[in-house]
């Protein structure tokens, strides 16, 4: 039976691994420092009594100075607490943020096709940040005013018990007000997680499809939308809000409550002789003590409330399962040779495979190129070469071994991917084509980048390669991102290569630029080429056609396009079949 997950707030005690002795050190100091205003009020009461209406002037200094110093030792270790307390937290905050980005980029592409970017970024952003206000601030407001309020109490009895249990009759309530506030303000807060997360998520679609929503005139219609996830976001911190309002003057009013009976009763212990007048006016001052510390105590508790929420939201990231892991006692793969084999291959994202039993062999060094109708398993075909998802049933080898037995980043340090879009990061030209190999030399990009032809990309800028590219490849052309992420995969020299539609945006005087590219790029490697155009495809030396997730037709493009079958017709429509 798997041991039971914490998503709460629990789950922070982990990162505290290391630290027990500093956090030991930290209680004691903020103990030490809760009990020196209880110690002050003693004081306060010992003055009146024995110092002032004593008339005793040794007493009184002392007691003065012994008060001085108490309070002055106070504010020095309070400091200190407040300080250590807060290193704690903010250390918790750093691991908690690095965790969840390291475990998010372990997870597999089947996690990010599942959520919206915008949700996983809520996680990274707002919901750490709710957990850092806490633990920021937070944890050393709940651990000074939880020692502060027990010395307190403590303190009221060992003054005058009678005076203690009169006080304790706003228990009850208290308690009862606390208890509703705990469960009904759970689900307010957990409620304004989740509306966050949804506007966050609408916002980053937004942003990242603005030319299609402007292109298509639809900027009101996602001005509503977010409006309405505004509107609901605005609604559930209201009623947060309104729950807080009712609470927090209801603890005030339950102080006013236990200030006034304490008051009346010790009147009446005075008037019998029982009570003096010090020990009264400490008893209140210690009053004041505990429902200082009470109501500080029970604004926290919404801003708990709210780091509890957005905790179970990043436990749910944290606690994800990664699909694509490495299996125990799988081993580093060397420099691989190149050959790939898909043996029996069959895999789905769903109920339904997409891929049925595909048997491909290519030779190290080798060439191969899958063809068909969109929707056919050709992309799907190329994630299992990459390891991004696993076979259903079958295995997918390199110099047969299988994936699945050796260390997957081993194997990803000897594979190239160049996609239909290529992502280019914020830097340099430079600094993206180092993106896979990032020990390179300047000679070596500079080699990379004349032998792709990036050279006359970076010709056209003041800075050359040293030009700083905007996120996404922003003030370049497709085919400019397309030379560049070209001349990326060379510089990282990989051993199996995979183009994954490559060519499919670029128009045609950028094609010929890129086909040029693809002759020194995939010389002496292990190709795959997913592609629609003939003129891309023609140099692989077997054509694999895939309908429906099967094999259909293979072989040369001489071969395929001598007899009558898919190729044929599929070959009627690529697009460049003319210009080849």
């Amino acid at each position: 039976m798997r041991p039971e997950k914490h998503t709460g707030l629990s789950r922070l005690w982990r990162y505290t691994a290391g630290r027990h002795g500093r956090i030991a050190a930290v209680m004691v100091l903020a103990a030490v420092s809760a009990a020196a205003p209880v110690v002050g009020w003693h004081l306060v009461g010992d003055v009146v009594d024995h110092g002032i209406r004593a008339h005793n002037q040794t007493r009184l200094a002392i007691d003065v100075l012994a008060y001085v110093g108490i309070n002055a030792a106070a504010w020095l270790l309070g400091s200190t607490t407040w300080l250590w307390l807060a290193r704690i937290g903010q250390q918790v905050v750093f691991e908690v943020r690095r965790d969840l980005f390291e475990h998010l980029t372990s997870l597999s592409l089947r996690y990010f096709s599942q959520q919206k970017a915008g949700w996983i970024i809520a996680r990274l952003t707002s919901d750490v940040d709710a957990l850092s206000d806490v633990l920021n601030q937070g944890l050393t407001t709940l651990v000074v005013n939880t020692l502060t309020l027990i010395a307190a109490i403590g303190g009221l009895f060992i003054l005058d018990w009678r005076l203690g249990l009169v006080a304790l009759c706003v228990t009850p309530p208290g308690i009862l007000c606390t208890r509703w506030f705990q469960q009904t303000s759970h689900v307010a807060f957990t409620d304004v997680r989740t509306r966050i997360a949804a506007v966050t998520a609408q916002l980053a679609e937004s942003v990242a499809g603005m030319a299609v929503v402007q292109a298509f005139n639809r900027e009101r219609a996602f001005q509503r939308e977010f409006d309405d996830l505004n509107e609901a976001n605005r609604l559930a911190n209201v009623y947060a809000q309104k729950l807080s309002s009712v609470f927090f003057p209801a603890i005030e009013l339950l102080g006013i409550v236990a200030q006034v009976a304490v008051l009346y009763a010790g009147a009446r212990l005075i008037s019998g002789g029982s009570l003096q007048i010090g020990t009264l006016i400490a008893a209140v001052g210690l009053l004041n003590l505990v429902f200082q510390p009470l109501q500080e105590l029970s604004e926290l508790y919404g801003q708990v409330q709210s780091a509890a929420a957005a905790m179970v939201k990043i436990s749910s990231v944290l606690d994800a399962e990664m699909d694509i892991t490495d299996k125990p006692g799988a081993r580093p793969m060397g420099r691989i040779d190149g050959r790939l084999q898909l043996d029996r291959v069959t895999f789905a994202y769903g109920a339904e495979p997409v891929v049925h039993e595909l048997e491909i062999d290519v030779p190290p060094g080798g060439c191969i190129a899958l063809v068909g109708e969109s929707g056919g398993g050709k992309s799907t075909t190329a994630k299992l070469i990459a390891r991004f998802y696993d076979p259903l049933t079958g295995a997918v080898r390199v110099d047969g071994t299988d994936l699945r037995d050796v260390e997957l980043r081993s194997y990803r340090r000897q594979l190239g991917v160049v996609l239909q879009d290529p992502f280019l990061f914020s830097g340099t030209i430079a600094d993206n084509l180092r993106f896979g190999r990032p020990e390179a030399t300047d000679d070596e990009v500079r080699d990379a980048a004349a032998a792709i032809g990036v050279d006359r990309v970076a010709a056209r800028f003041d800075e050359g390669l040293d030009h700083v590219v905007r996120e996404g490849g922003a003030g370049l052309s497709a085919g400019e991102r397309q030379l560049i992420s070209i001349a990326r995969a060379l510089l990282a020299d990989p051993r199996i290569l995979i183009l994954d539609e490559a060519t499919s945006n670029i128009d045609r005087p950028s094609e010929v630029l890129i086909e040029k590219a693809f002759d020194r790029l995939l010389s002496g490697r292990t190709s795959i080429i997913i592609a629609h155009r003939l003129a891309t495809v023609r140099r692989a030396d077997e054509i694999l056609v895939v309908e429906h997730g099967r094999i259909v037709q293979r072989g040369s493009a001489t071969q395929l396009l001598a007899q009558a079958g898919p190729f044929r017709r599929l070959a009627e429509t690529l697009t460049g079949a003319a210009a080849a």
